[in-house]
């Protein structure tokens, strides 16, 4: 028996035993002891071994041992390949992909003059997957049609399903669906026909992938269930737990939350007993996106945190800024807007890190976007900007969307509307649907019709005619597409010589767009200036005009019973009479202090008040009413609760807000006046338990044109007015205001009042 054939039984006999924490460490003692008297081939056989052994305890020391491999090796190419193809493997494994690409590239060189075919695909494949890996997608499928192309000659048709299902994979991120469906498809039909149930319901999972982002989900959930109902079988649970969460992810789509949290657990209980930390945190992530759409946010929290902590320890960058960005929209949730830029800060500093632009783009947004909408502060010009910029970079279609929408919206509040004008054309060229994409339905609809053919040829003799016609219709259709490519083409070329001709009269056409601009401004104002005339001669011409008519008519059936002296009579006619006074005067009221506002007439002067307090004497002048309906009013809030606004302009907002809850309550109801204490805001809750409102009736309450009109549960009669002075009102004092209701339930009114002077400082002055 020869040393080299001693070496290599010794080594096999010492991998044989497998080995735990202590036992490897022994091996690889026993390993290295020999190393050192160890020549030529006895020593590229011991690096090897060494370089297996260490490969799960310390993979740096594998390289190490598999670099020597390739020195050693240099002198028999089909060796020296081997040896670089496992090396760029390694540094694959480690996330080092140029180094990886560098080997993989010196093997696929030396692997062409040996004309070893089947080594050579595999080369291919492998520099495929890193390109992949890359976001370099067209080198990615180059390589893979060349392994595609050997691998269908010489290969096994188990290589030629696997290359198939990576060139969908290419294809698939590139959201080219249609590319994507067609190579999966065909490597499931090869996996079908092979029996191998591991690769069918890796196929199938990814066929749900397609669907998915697609959004036909219950197309994508059957799908996975079939995937799942085979890894099941197979009894592997890491994949198992692979697909239940992409199952929990479909119902969560689905807005089936119960049954989203049920997969998801599900897939973090098989994790977590297997030790998978990055793809445990990834369910925790998942579970806090579902428990924050549930509105428990307490939950929420915890899995984020959970989340964030696991991937910390790995050192998972990308991951941990995601959840960052996630925790800072859940913030946003609570109104915390401050904890809420802080949290996106850290994310935008992770992706400033890694040189993700994706990333950079959507936390620059958020970021930009409560800078805008919150704290109306100029700072969030810039955020913006590097969020434009960024999602063009990035090319993420719904990113520059966003990031063009808000660009449009700052630079209209500012009043630059030439910018706005340039932003929203930016915005619009992301609203369309190309011929392109109803091609790619056509492609995706003919690649399903021909798998379903091939699963059953029994059935392939009575389907030829449909088939045929099928074809037809698809070539009729690829006719249109290039008819429409032609007309396409020539419209472009009639704009360019347009464009070519118009050129010395760009100047004027921005003149004209300026001034187009601002006839816009003035036709918004004109047009809402029309409204409110509208509103209040509607108001005048008939909720005002039909109290004093009732006036009239029953002061006069007043003056006619007195020859009867029926007293109790009389008393309720008098009580009519007040009714109306009140309801007339509140209108007018209404009225005045609404015209004043939306004239620029009204002085806002904020100070500190107690919330109590102000609904106290709120409560007394309405106690006539209360005690009519006898009224029951439940409170949930401080009593020492404090607010910054003008108290005049929010006593008329309490008035009103609670007018209407008694006015569309039942006799005994309930009224409940909450209070919720956030950092910078208070936010206030009037819900009653009276008639509610439709969904369509709610979307008209806050509106200058509408005429929604409801009568209250004793026939009370409203103009409406009074909400659009609430809306003016609160806004003007720096909060919000809206509405939830449900017809034959009641309805619940929402507002948020500063809590300080800081808040304040943000919210335009109105001047006498």
């Amino acid at each position: 028996m020869s040393a080299l054939h001693r070496l290599t039984l010794l080594l096999s006999l010492i991998l044989s035993f497998g080995f735990g924490n202590s036992y490897a460490q022994d091996q690889i003692q026993k390993a290295e002891e020999l190393l050192p008297k160890a020549e030529g081939e006895q020593r590229i056989v011991l690096l090897q071994e060494l370089s297996k052994l260490y490969l799960d305890v310390n993979i740096d020391r594998s390289i190490d041992y598999l670099k020597e491999v390739v020195v050693l090796s240099s002198e028999n190419p089909s060796n020296h390949a081997n040896a670089l193809y496992d090396l760029g493997n390694l540094y694959r494994r480690v996330n080092n992909f140029r180094r990886a690409l560098d080997c993989h590239l010196q093997a696929l060189e030396i692997r062409k003059s040996t004309s070893d075919e089947l080594a050579i695909s595999a080369s291919y494949n492998n520099i495929g997957e890193i390109h992949k890996i890359l976001n370099k997608h067209k080198e990615a499928l180059e390589y893979f049609n060349q392994s595609l192309e050997i691998r269908k000659k010489e290969g096994s048709q188990k290589e030629v399903a696997y290359t198939l299902n990576n060139i969908g994979s290419v294809y698939w991120l590139d959201k080219d669906y249609s590319y994507a469906l067609e190579y999966y498809l065909k490597s499931l039909e090869i996996r079908s026909k092979l029996g191998d149930k591991s690769d069918i319901a890796a196929s199938l999972n990814n066929l749900g992938n397609v669907y998915k982002n697609l959004n036909k989900y219950n197309k994508a959930l059957d799908y996975y269930k079939k995937a799942l109902s085979i890894r099941e079988e197979l009894g592997d649970e890491s994949l198992m737990a692979y697909t239940l969460n992409d199952i929990g992810g479909i119902y969560w789509r689905l807005n089936n939350f119960n049954e989203s949290l049920n997969f998801y657990n599900r897939a973090l209980k098989i994790r977590r007993e297997i030790g998978n930390k990055r793809y445990t945190a990834a369910t925790l992530k998942n579970i806090g996106t579902v428990y924050k759409d549930l509105n428990e946010l307490d939950f929420s929290l915890k899995h984020y945190n959970e989340s964030l902590k696991i991937y910390d320890e790995i050192g998972e960058l990308k991951e941990q800024a995601n959840v960052y960005s996630l925790i800072g929209n859940l913030y946003s949730s609570y109104n915390n807007f401050d904890k809420s830029q802080e949290y996106h800060k850290i994310a935008l500093n992770l992706h400033e890190k890694l040189g993700n632009t994706k990333g950079i783009a959507y936390s620059s947004n958020s970021i930009g976007e409560i800078l805008m909408d919150y704290y109306k502060s100029d700072d969030a010009l810039q955020y913006l900007e590097s969020a434009y910029e960024n999602a063009n970079y990035s090319k993420d279609r719904n990113l520059q969307k966003s990031t063009s929408e808000n660009l449009f919206e700052y630079y209209s509040n500012k009043g630059d509307y030439k910018k706005a004008l340039e932003y929203y054309r930016n915005y619009s060229n992301t609203q369309y649907d190309s011929i392109a994409d109803q091609y790619d339905k056509a492609r995706i609809s003919e690649f399903e019709a021909k798998y379903e053919i091939s699963k059953n040829k029994e059935e392939i003799q009575g389907l030829k005619e449909y088939n045929r016609m099928q074809t037809i219709l698809i070539y009729l259709f690829i006719v249109l597409i290039i008819f429409a490519g032609i007309i396409g083409y020539i419209t472009n070329k009639n704009i360019k010589l347009r464009k070519e001709t118009t050129a010395t009269l760009t100047d004027k056409n921005r003149e004209l767009e300026e001034i187009n601009s601002r006839l816009k401004e003035s036709d918004i104002v004109l047009r809402d200036l029309n409204l409110t005339k509208d509103k209040i001669f509607n108001i005048i011409s008939t909720d005002l005009r039909d109290p004093f008519i009732d006036l009239k008519n029953i002061s006069t059936k007043l003056i006619e019973s007195f020859e009867e002296k029926d007293v109790e009579h009389q008393k309720a006619l008098a009580l009519g009479i007040r009714d109306l006074s009140v309801h007339t005067n509140e209108l007018v009221e209404n009225i005045l202090l609404w015209s004043a506002s939306q004239a620029g007439k009204t002085n806002f002067t904020p100070k500190y008040f107690n919330i109590r307090e102000s609904i106290n004497g709120i409560l007394q002048k309405l106690s006539g009413p209360i005690i009519e309906k006898n009224l029951k009013f439940l409170f949930n809030m401080d009593n020492t609760s404090m607010v910054y606004a003008d108290s005049a302009a929010m006593s008329e907002v309490f008035k009103n807000l609670i007018s209407n809850a008694i006015k569309f309550s039942y006799p005994e109801g309930k009224i409940t006046i909450s209070a919720r204490e956030k950092k910078y805001l208070v936010e206030m809750e009037i819900s009653d338990e009276g008639v509610g409102m439709s969904k369509s009736n709610l979307n008209k309450i806050f509106r200058l044109d509408s005429n929604y009109l409801a009568l209250g549960t004793a026939q009370e009669k409203g103009a409406g007015i009074g909400l659009l002075l609430c809306k003016e009102y609160i806004e003007k004092n720096g909060g919000k205001i809206w509405a939830e209701s449900e017809e034959g339930k009641g309805s619940s009114f929402y507002i948020t009042i500063p809590k300080s002077e800081k808040i304040m400082e943000s919210v335009p002055k109105t001047k006498a």
